[in-house]
């Protein structure tokens, strides 16, 4: 029940490891710590067409097994998955998002691995159009009636546990939040840590997400026009790119805001463009956990956050940042307002970020946590005689 040098065998599985996001982040920074994890892991995925990140991930030697599925709803994923598991007898494997969920606890039960797992990162209506919503709603009473089979399930937030608690999920579920890439930070002397090379003469606003309806960008960008005619030196700083980018260019146009603001693009090093940053804003109508603000905080940014999903368990309203209600753009305007005039309370904030960061949200501790549910529950199946493939 364990590789050949005695130690836990886990293998995770995922969708396809072509769009950045907060898991292939997870996946980076494990693979970039691997000789000082406590167990052997490896990914399988159902496609990988872009090579961008599996290439970062192999270098720094993760193995990653490419099912090379282009449908990413094709019934033999299971049949494929089955097989993977029968071969590579993992101790435990590990399951994320609903379609790899789905799939992937299905085949591992059928093939007899040890320990299931299920991890959900995202609330129901994530999805960018009501019909994509609707099917997902369809879907996750599935997922719940599998992941009952399942040995265990890890959500990101507490709102993630109770949204699935509510579709009738009785298997035991742990809060576990995900890590963020401290690496960077970590190389930079702590003279340049906190120097985020603002220009004295700007106050600088930055969002650091994709840009997609559910992350509405449209929000911030009609809170910063107006906050744009009170201060003649704030500028907004957009990171990402997506689908809704030029539906926001447009509204930029409109707004009459278009030398204030930059859009910068995707960034595979968004460290560099943190550092620029006084204020991080993410006005999010659905956030199962934002890893942006992670980031941010552990730069010592002020967050400006919408009171949704995950966001309140990171942060602490008043403490770390200031809370809006999602899609309230006055109370948006308000919190930014109250920010730009006031740069001890931003420093404050910031620091007590940085503190709560670190503390809570460091890679080491998703680490340790993740190996302590796997001792725990492969303990547990020993102690019921289970044996292993």
């Amino acid at each position: 029940m364990a590789s050949e040098h005695g130690r836990l065998k886990v293998l995770y599985v995922y969708k396809d490891f072509d769009t950045y996001n907060g898991l292939i982040e997870t996946f980076l920074i494990l693979s970039a710590k691997r000789t000082t994890i406590p167990f052997d892991f490896e990914v399988c995925v159902f496609a990988n067409k872009k090579k961008d990140y599996s290439e970062i991930f192999e270098k720094n030697g993760g193995k990653l097994t490419n099912l090379g599925f282009r449908w990413g709803s094709n019934p033999f994923i299971i049949l494929s998955l089955y097989k993977l598991f029968r071969h590579r007898h993992p101790d435990i494997v590990q399951t994320f998002i609903l379609k790899p969920n789905l799939f992937g606890i299905t085949a591992a039960i059928l093939a007899g691995v040890p320990i299931t797992i299920a991890d959900d990162l995202t609330l129901q209506d994530q999805a960018p159009t009501p019909l994509r919503r609707l099917r997902d709603k369809v879907l996750y009473r599935v997922y719940v009636a599998v992941a009952n089979n399942a040995d265990h399930v890890i959500c990101r937030s507490t709102p993630i546990r109770r949204e699935l608690e509510a579709l009738g999920l009785k298997t035991d579920v742990s809060i576990i939040p995900p890590p963020f890439d401290i690496h960077t930070i970590e190389q930079l002397s702590n003279a340049d840590r906190f120097s985020r090379q603002r220009t004295k003469e700007n106050t600088i606003i930055g969002i650091v997400a994709r840009l997609s309806e559910e992350k509405r960008h449209e929000d911030l960008l009609k809170a910063f026009a107006a906050l744009s005619e009170r201060h003649s030196s704030v500028r907004l700083l957009i990171i990402g790119d997506g689908p809704s980018r030029s539906h926001l260019e447009g509204l930029v146009r409109q707004l009459g805001i278009g030398e204030k603001v930059e859009f910068s693009g995707f960034q595979k090093n968004v460290h560099q463009y943190l550092r620029t940053m006084d204020i991080f804003v993410l006005p999010s109508r659905s956030e199962g956990a934002g890893i942006a603000i992670m980031e941010a905080m552990a730069w010592g940014l002020p967050v400006v956050a919408s009171r949704v999903g995950g966001i309140p368990e990171i942060v602490d309203e008043g403490l770390t940042g200031l809370l809006f209600a999602p899609g309230n753009v006055k109370e948006l305007t308000d919190a930014l307002d109250t920010l730009i005039e006031d740069e001890k309370k931003r420093t404050e904030l910031g620091e007590r970020g940085r503190e709560k960061a670190l503390r809570e949200f460091h890679p080491d501790r998703f680490i340790d946590r993740h190996y302590l549910l796997y001792r725990t529950l492969l303990d547990q199946k020993r102690n019921q005689g289970i044996k292993p493939l």
